[in-house]
């Protein structure tokens, strides 16, 4: 039996979306509860200690109800990482070790306030080191740090704001199926659904926001990384750089190396030596870091990685890089 039109259509777009987002499938069975953030060692020596911040993937608001199962980037959990370095007088300076191509508007700038509050706070110092990625949001996030780091093949930049709107009425038009809205105003209603009409009045308004967002964006990088107003515009066009090409035009500080940004950390607290720890929650995803040392934790979640294409069909606005 073969199926409707109307199945075979979705199902074609669904596929598409997938396909062309290099999505993978991770899936496993799902682990109730929250366990307690674990400390484990990396590397290094000594009873001072710094410890490496995982900054990796999408930044998502609603990331616990989402199929990731716990991947991503979550402000709760840097939250639950920076209070547990606070409250441990051994931990002497924090890494971010970045590898996002950004996310949610809202998310980022959260992110980079929790980070920012806890170095202000603290007095500990923080240092950024980008990995592969530190783009958009991942980027919005590491100018928290006192000192940027990126590595040589590193992609940087991405300064910018994005919303994608979908609009469904010519596809429902194909299939003889109509929309009828019921709103208080006609812009409500616009605004509201993927099958009404686009106005002018109703981008105006999307577009309003959007600017405002960018214009925070801009400011931040004026500001954290003492440019001119000219300066930070010029290159707030949504371009991505490598390393050395966001060196030059002064969006980070050094190219190198995450052991590079270890020992800036090491020599701003005044440490001549220190033990390199991570968290991590037992039953969750095992961070890169973790992998690299051999460390394993048991995993048994569900992970569904569409490289940021679950996150345009959320409403919002997003510091997002997602070629």
């Amino acid at each position: 039996m073969s199926r409707p039109p109307l199945l075979n259509q979705l199902a074609g777009l669904l596929f598409a979306c997938f396909a062309v987002s290099g999505c993978y499938f991770n899936i496993e069975v799902p682990t109730p509860g929250k366990e307690p953030l674990v400390e484990y060692v990396l590397g290094g020596s000594g009873n001072a200690k710094v410890l490496i911040l995982e900054l990796n993937g999408i930044f998502s608001p609603d990331l616990p109800r989402r199929l990731s199962g716990g991947s991503g980037v979550s402000v709760a959990e840097i939250r639950a990482q920076l209070v547990k370095a606070q409250k441990d007088p051994q931990v002497r300076a924090v890494v971010l070790h970045i590898n996002s191509p950004g996310g949610e508007v809202t998310t980022a700038d959260v992110a980079y306030n929790t980070l920012k509050n806890f170095r202000n706070s603290t007095g500990r110092p923080l240092v950024a080191s980008i990995g592969a990625i530190g783009a958009s949001g991942g980027y919005y996030a590491a100018l928290a740090a006192d000192r940027i780091y990126a590595n040589p093949t590193a992609v940087v930049g991405s300064i910018g704001v994005v919303m994608m709107r979908f609009n469904a009425r010519g596809l429902l038009e194909k299939v003889g199926v109509s929309a009828e809205i019921l709103a208080s105003n006609p812009l409500k209603g616009e605004l509201s659904s993927p099958l009404a009409e686009s106005t002018d009045s109703g981008t105006k308004v999307l577009q309003a926001i959007l600017d405002d967002h960018y214009s925070r964006f801009v400011d931040l990088v004026r500001d954290r990384r003492r440019l001119s107003q000219d300066r930070a515009l010029e290159i707030s066009d949504g371009r991505v750089l490598s390393a050395t090409d966001a060196k030059e035009h002064d969006l980070i500080d050094e190219v190198g190396y995450l052991e590079d940004a270890l020992a800036e950390a090491m020599t701003r607290a005044g440490l001549q030596q220190a033990t390199y720890v991570t968290y991590q929650r037992k039953g969750r995803f095992s961070n890169p870091l973790l992998a690299q040392a051999g460390v394993t934790t048991q995993v048994n979640l569900l992970h569904v990685d569409a490289r940021g294409w679950d996150l345009w069909l959320t409403p919002g606005f997003h510091y997002l890089w997602v070629p």
